[in-house]
């Protein structure tokens, strides 16, 4: 891995495993935000509405910019009545 690259371990949960494997560690560029991810594996805007967890922490924003080693969980947005 070179100095301009970062890994990140990316891990889809229920139906979003169609996009993703259940866990995947991936070498992005450095400064990637977590739109980039979502456009690596090609998940339709439609299904943007994910809960994303970087390292145990929630976060909505999909400029929020990834860090080395972090741990990316996606989840599908919780629904109920």
């Amino acid at each position: 891995m070179n100095s301009n690259n970062i890994e990140v371990t990316v891990k889809f949960f229920a139906m979003l495993r169609e996009y993703g494997p259940a866990k995947e560690t991936i070498t992005i560029p450095k400064d990637s935000t977590i739109e980039v991810l979502f456009k690596r594996y090609q998940i339709p805007r439609e299904a943007w509405q994910t809960i994303i967890i970087i390292n145990g922490i929630p976060h909505k924003n999909l400029e929020t910019v990834l860090n080395n080693e972090d741990i990316v969980s996606i989840f599908p947005p919780i629904g109920g009545g």
